[in-house]
């Protein structure tokens, strides 16, 4: 058949209706479109700061985004007790945007701040197993700090978790992040703060989908030792969440 110019316009127009229909769906379900109506209800109120709401321009998964913001309202209205912590900070791009969502609790950070431990990094399967320990090195605890841009709220503990834990040994939390990709950190984390968790406290664990076997592995343990049930978010790398039940006592 031959092709003439009038087939290829209408391949073209074909093409540029096809990228403006992918690219609706896509800020439909991720982009700057996918506002709830409670968190627009609340910047007009003006209880969105300019730089979270800037935050959420620029976060790429707006769901898990939405869902922290969430969760954290939840803890503000029920007055659940306690401070944040995060496991695996990396550049700090999350924990700049749970510190914006409420600055007046003292956020703990840990990281190694110099890639994956080659003993945690023995024991995976999965995509994990294809790191090596400079994973996640190119990053500074001066430089997490410069991006959250936050007060004196702020606490980074560099190195090893859970040695690193000791100084928040009595310590309660009310929120917890978990995101360090490997099966030992993962448990150490629910190991550790699961029991200094209010009641009606919060723990994410990213990465829960079929890549990082370690990760499934150590909260499918952990799961089977507490009484509550895991729930999953969808957003785009699977997060999962445990509620602990506000009839267990801190």
């Amino acid at each position: 058949m031959k092709i003439t110019v009038f087939h290829l316009i209408n391949f073209a127009l074909i093409l540029v209706l096809l990228i403006f229909l992918i690219r609706y769906i896509w800020d439909l379900l991720f982009g700057s479109g996918y506002i709830p109506v409670e968190w627009e209800h609340a910047r007009k109120s003006g209880r969105i700061s300019k730089k979270l709401n800037q935050l959420r321009r620029n976060y790429p998964d707006k769901v898990r985004f939405f869902n922290w913001w969430f969760q954290i309202e939840r803890l503000k209205y029920e007055n659940i007790p306690g401070n944040f912590a995060e496991i695996g900070v990396y550049k700090g791009e999350s924990a700049a945007v749970l510190h914006s969502m409420d600055p007046e609790r003292k956020f703990h950070l840990f990281d190694t701040f110099t890639g994956l431990p080659s003993k945690d990094l023995a024991l995976e399967t999965g995509e994990a197993a294809t790191y090596t320990h400079d994973r996640f090195a190119d990053t500074h605890v001066d430089e997490v700090l410069l991006r959250i841009s936050g007060n004196g709220n702020i606490f980074i503990h560099p190195g090893y978790f859970p040695e690193t834990a000791v100084c928040v040994n009595d310590e309660q939390f009310a929120l917890v992040n978990i995101d360090v990709d490997l099966y030992q950190p993962t448990l150490a984390a629910l190991t550790f703060f699961y029991p200094r968790l209010s009641p009606g406290g919060i723990i994410f664990i990213h990465d829960h989908n079929h890549k990082w076997e370690g990760i499934k592995k150590a909260l499918a343990e952990f799961n089977r030792t507490i009484p509550e049930t895991m729930v999953m978010v969808a957003d785009l790398e699977g997060t999962a969440m445990i509620i602990k039940n506000k009839s267990v006592k801190w």
